[in-house]
């Protein structure tokens, strides 16, 4: 089987305010071969984000291993940035969005966009 490479803009988000939560569109990831990656562009602020999984593209859940440890933060405390590529090791699933939490600090525009290796 081959593969190719995924480029998915999954936010773009115009104002995310301080102290609160927003979500990337859900992503179809059963495809995904292994190899993923984010490019994170943001104007302002303090954000984290994390990767959150769904069986059903219904419900998502924050992944943790068998010890309670969460497995899907990407970026901590991320400030202002032009283009940040985040290498990530991807939870298995078969859809993905990523959560986006803005701490105490002015509202950002952020762009996030998923690459993956792809199988075809």
């Amino acid at each position: 089987m081959s593969s190719k490479i995924s480029i998915e803009k999954v936010s773009d988000l115009q104002a995310i305010d301080n102290d609160s939560t927003d979500y990337s569109v859900s992503s179809r990831f059963k495809d995904c071969a292994g190899n993923a990656a984010i490019v994170l562009i943001s104007t302002a602020g303090s954000i984290t984000v994390s990767q959150q999984i769904s069986m059903d593209n219904v419900t998502f859940y924050d992944p943790v291993d068998t010890s309670g440890t969460p497995l899907g933060v990407l970026a901590t405390d991320q400030t202002v940035t032009t283009g940040k590529y985040i290498a990530f090791t991807p939870v298995l699933c078969p859809y993905t969005r990523f959560k986006i939490v803005a701490a105490d600090s002015a509202a950002t525009v952020l762009t996030i966009k998923l690459i993956f290796r792809k199988e075809v």
